[in-house]
């Protein structure tokens, strides 16, 4: 089978969740079929990510994607005037990219085009004889509801609940063009069905390389530390890092008050950096994340937005941390209280389960080990990509 992979952004380095789920199922792609890869590259070198993806592809393409202020705010302006498209789909919506993909799929005689994300999901149409698997990552008509619900200012939160009504369209007409839809999760399944029914719409999980994220030997917690840790920048991740801090923080410390919050990611904007304070540390780009993620006593993920399941949450427990998560952060992946890790969405609550395990390592032990043998027994990559697999197969016979 020839397969292009489609992406709305350089896959390498692996700077964030789209990126770490697109390299992982390239990979495993690659080692049973011959890959394709055709990205946008938002302004940066190539380099890096053509240099990673040569020894898996048979050909790596990109298409540079600017993407300057005036231009993002042109297409907002056309969004609110009547645009069919939510803004960010106009942002990447080019003839450029709609010839690259014709091309490819007529010159590389391409049987599986398997989009990556709402951005290139809309490239459908340019499918020709090949068949269309449209990976969602993400319910972006959820996600964009999320974000409205934590916005304070009024005009801004006007602007994107009347994005919502566009992504729903724009979903349902992928779900119904595109030959097999994927989602992360049953429940995202089930509500991917309702907005877009007779899609066809399988299952393939996110999931951790279990063999680089484990517990490292030898590397002792630092008593009363928290982290939090994200690709900083995308809104929902910025926001769960603030409502940590302000919200969640200054209760722990009631009870423990020399607790140390380490907010680790790269690009934190101001509003994270003027957070470093004493006991507060603000780290931007770190070289090896495992090592921040093995010394701190409790990983704090108290996300309020978003969808999809998170990389961090797979990446925590693989390394037997004692995790603490809202029902946002849990989203789509099975965890149990107090079982694999705490859950709640209260922000009292959260810095009650939060001093509890600061103060019981024996507990933190016990979520850690539980969580690890989730992920090796539900989440690996290897097994997940069997599923892909079979909506592979399943997307080329509807085509045929």
């Amino acid at each position: 089978m020839r397969v292009l992979v489609l992406t709305a952004k350089a896959i390498w380095p692996l700077h964030g969740g789209a990126e770490i789920r697109n390299f992982n199922l390239l990979k495993e792609t690659s080692k049973h079929h011959d890959v394709f890869s055709l990205s946008f590259l938002l302004g940066t070198d190539p380099a890096e990510h053509v240099a990673a993806l040569s020894p898996l592809c048979r050909r790596v393409e990109t298409i540079n994607l600017p993407r300057p202020r005036a231009s993002r705010v042109r297409h907002a302006l056309a969004s609110v005037a009547g645009s069919s498209r939510p803004f960010v789909l106009s942002e990447y919506h080019t003839g450029e990219m709609r010839s690259a993909v014709a091309r490819m799929v007529r010159d590389e005689k391409i049987d599986v085009i398997h989009a990556h994300c709402l951005h290139v999901g809309q490239y459908v149409e340019c499918k020709g004889s090949a068949a269309m698997v449209y990976d969602a990552h993400n319910l972006e008509h959820l996600l964009w509801d999320r974000f409205a619900r934590v916005q304070k200012d009024p005009l801004r939160r006007a602007f994107v609940r009347r994005q919502i009504p566009k992504f729903v369209e724009w979903e349902r007409r992928i779900g119904q063009m595109a030959e097999k839809v994927v989602m992360l999760s049953e429940d995202d399944q089930r509500e991917f069905l309702r907005i877009a029914p007779g899609s066809d719409v399988a299952v393939v999980p996110n999931g951790a390389d279990v063999e680089f994220f484990q517990p490292r030997p030898g590397v002792d917690e630092e008593e009363h530390s928290i982290i939090y840790f994200a690709n900083f920048g995308w809104p929902p991740q910025d926001d769960a890092a603030l409502h940590l801090h302000n919200d969640i923080l200054p209760l722990v410390r009631r009870e423990i008050p020399g607790v140390r919050l380490y907010l680790v990611g790269r690009t934190p904007p101001p509003a994270i950096r003027a957070l470093a304070a004493e006991n507060v540390v603000v780290t931007g780009m770190v070289p090896d994340i495992r090592s921040y993620i093995q010394r701190a006593a409790v990983v704090a993920l108290p996300l309020r937005v978003g969808s999809g399941q998170k990389h961090r949450v797979f990446q925590s427990l693989s390394m037997e941390k004692a995790l603490v998560t809202t029902s946002i952060g849990s989203e789509g992946i099975a965890l149990e209280h107090d079982r694999t890790a705490l859950l709640t969405d209260d922000p009292a609550r959260f810095a009650e389960y939060t001093v509890a395990l600061l103060r019981d390592p024996a507990r933190r032990r016990r979520l850690g080990r539980a969580g690890r043998e989730l992920i090796q027994t539900r989440y690996e990559w290897r097994a997940n990509y069997a599923a892909l697999e079979r909506v592979f197969e399943d997307a080329l016979r509807k085509r045929r």
